[in-house]
């Protein structure tokens, strides 16, 4: 069951977005999901991404491009995740964000270059040794 505001009951892209919010529910095994989507940025982002890229999914190709906008807006500024919004677009624009392989990298990059709190807390690090340091790790 899907609760939605007497405005959004006619727009099936938003409903398409929160049917994948009950779909991962279920999948993550209900409190589980919660808990991690609640705990965890980057399971959230995660979750937040699929549910935006199945709402672009349904848009009317005329639609999307403002749908992607206002969606990129929506996530850089509304779920605490520490993105910009075009790091948002890029992350919701782009086919090639999740291959196998690539969701840690690609998010890593994105936190790297748009989140000044992803250095390390009172290291005395500048932005330029801790990516020196971090390319050496792997």
């Amino acid at each position: 069951m899907v609760l939605v505001r007497d405005d959004y009951a006619n727009d099936w892209p938003t409903i398409v977005h929160e049917l994948t919010h009950c779909k991962q529910f279920w999948r993550g095994l209900g409190l589980v999901h919660l808990v991690r989507y609640y705990a965890s940025r980057s399971y959230r982002l995660r979750a937040e991404v699929e549910a935006f890229r199945a709402e672009l999914a349904i848009c009317s190709a005329s639609e999307r491009p403002q749908r992607l906008k206002d969606s990129a807006r929506a996530l850089a500024t509304s779920y605490s995740l520490g993105l910009d919004t075009e790091a948002c677009r890029l992350l919701l624009g782009s086919r090639h964000a999740f291959a196998h392989g690539s969701w840690t990298r690609t998010t890593s990059n994105l936190f790297a270059k748009s989140v000044p709190s992803a250095l390390p807390a009172r290291s005395g690090y500048s932005r330029r040794t801790w990516e020196r340091r971090r390319r050496v790790r792997g």
